[in-house]
This record gives structure tokens, sequence and C-alpha cells, in this order.
């Protein structure tokens, strides 16, 4: 039986989750939130409902490596995500980057992320090319985004972190990247920070 999130949060100085934490928590001090009771979890939820049982403004961080993929309405979520973060908290997390060669292999993936991906949640630009700023009120600010390469054999890992090196040398190299070399050498993941900066 779950103790409320209430419960969970209280007296604490600094409110932190984890979304869909695998077998252990990325961040230690996180409240762990996913559909199955692990080790890992300390609240059993579904997020593909979204967080109501989460009030609004309250959360200082949230962690989110390699969930969002999973979502059924990313939208929604992200407008979830939003909410529930205090003026000044932080989104920090991953996903696989379209161009990853496991991507498709996992049959619970519902969306595709590219270097672009999150500027449909916030208004501010900080690539050359613009997506539209029409399509939702979300308005986090990007505070970083980054390609990153990696692989489970030692030697071609080797060369990939010094790809990673190159193509997150600027905006101009990461763009250069998706627009021309996507295909010749697939990006793993994408790691990205994102602040709300008013309600």
């Amino acid at each position: 039986m779950n103790r409320s999130f209430s419960e969970l949060v209280k007296n604490k100085e600094k409110i932190v989750v984890e979304l869909g934490p695998g077998e252990r928590k990325c961040c230690k001090e996180a409240i762990g939130i996913d559909l199955h009771r692990k080790p890992s979890v300390e609240y059993v939820a579904d997020l593909n409902q979204g967080l109501s049982f989460i009030s609004s403004n309250s959360i200082d961080e949230i962690h989110a490596y390699h969930v969002l993929e999973h979502i059924d309405n990313l939208e929604s979520f992200m407008r979830e995500i939003y909410r529930v973060l205090k003026t000044g908290g932080r989104l920090i997390g991953s996903v696989p980057h379209f161009s990853n060669p496991y991507f498709y292999s996992d049959y619970t993936h519902n969306s595709f992320w590219g270097l672009y991906t999150l500027c449909y949640f916030s208004k501010n630009t900080i690539f050359k090319r613009e997506v539209p700023k029409y399509y939702n009120r979300i308005d986090f600010r990007i505070e970083k985004i980054e390609l990153v390469f990696t692989s489970p054999f030692r030697i071609r890992n080797k060369v990939k972190k010094i790809m990673q090196k190159i193509f997150n040398l600027n905006t101009y190299m990461q763009e250069l990247y998706e627009e021309n070399f996507v295909y010749m050498f697939p990006c793993y993941e994408i790691f990205f920070i994102l602040r709300k900066d008013h309600e």
C-alpha cells in the first residue's frame, strides 16, 4: 500500500523526484516513482495517468532518465512536469536519440527524440533552426542539450567519446551533426537540463 505522496515529502527541505528509475536510482536523494514496485521506488503510480498526486509548484528537481520516450501523451506529461515544478525548478534527464541503433529494439518506445524535440517545449531558441512555438504553452528555459555517444564495445567507445567532444563543441557543431552526419555516426542519447523560470 502506498504512503501518500504528501507524507513522503513532509519535512524535506529540497524535494527531488526520479521518474521511472531502474533497479537503482540515478539520484540517491530522490523519491522514486514508477508503475512497478522495486527497491528504487517509494511511490507506485502509472505515469501515463499524470502527476495528479503531486501539488502544483512543489518540486525542486525532477530526474527522468530513459522514461519520457515511454509516455503515451508526451505533451500532456510535459505540462504536468511544468505544473509541479517550483519556479526555478529543473527537469534533468536523458532520452535515446532517434539514430540510436538500439532504439527500435524496444517496442515500448512511443516517441522519437532529436536535437530539436525539447525546443518545442521552450520559447527560448538556442539553435539556428527554429521550431514552431504555438503548439503548447509550456515554456522551459533550455540550460543544456548534449549529444551522448557511447558503445558497449571498448575500442568503439573510445572513438565515440572523441566524436562526442567534437560534436558538442557548440550548437553549430550539434546542428551540423544532426543535419549531415547522424546516419554515419549514430548517437546514443540526448542529455538535457530544462528550468522553469515562471508559472
